[in-house]
């Protein structure tokens, strides 16, 4: 028996190396959301330090699970909110919203986008910085494109 432990033990060790070298994804990652969760179209509008800035995409749920979006962070600004537009003018703040199974979240739309600020530097057409998109359990690290926004009624 000592001999077939002797060869184990470097086995093992491979094993170990192996598992500790993979990202840790899976720990941030809500439910079993893996890669059937995209975030697609994420882009936020041109800003000057100090100022706001909209942040849009799109968020297709292609799991078995519903999710529900929380927040989201990013290194360029202080804070970001969730507005929805529930009038002609009017606008609320959400603390979160939940997507189905099999849906998509569009916040590409004119009536809801995450708006961030006091942004802490400019952020100008044709920069992209990250942004952490927290879940219920989790969250998922995606790249946003500075763009110019279109206009908007």
């Amino acid at each position: 028996m000592p001999t077939r432990l002797r060869l184990m033990t470097p086995l093992l060790l491979i094993v170990l190396a192996l598992v500790s070298s993979l990202p840790a994804v899976l720990a941030d990652t809500p439910f079993d959301m893996g890669s059937n969760i995209r975030v697609e179209a994420a882009t936020a509008t041109p800003a000057r330090q100090g100022d706001s800035s909209r942040i849009r995409f799109r968020i297709i749920n292609g799991s078995t699970a519903p999710f529900h979006v929380i927040g989201i962070d990013t290194p360029v600004a202080r804070e970001a909110r969730l507005v929805a537009r529930i009038g002609d003018i009017e606008t609320a703040v959400l603390e979160s919203i939940g997507t189905p199974a099999g849906e998509t979240l569009d916040l590409t739309t004119s009536h809801l986008w995450y708006e961030i600020g006091p942004v802490t530097r400019d952020l100008r057409a044709g920069e992209t910085f990250e942004m952490n998109l927290r879940f219920v359990g989790g969250k998922l690290t995606v790249p946003v494109h500075v763009h110019e926004a279109p206009s908007e009624k």
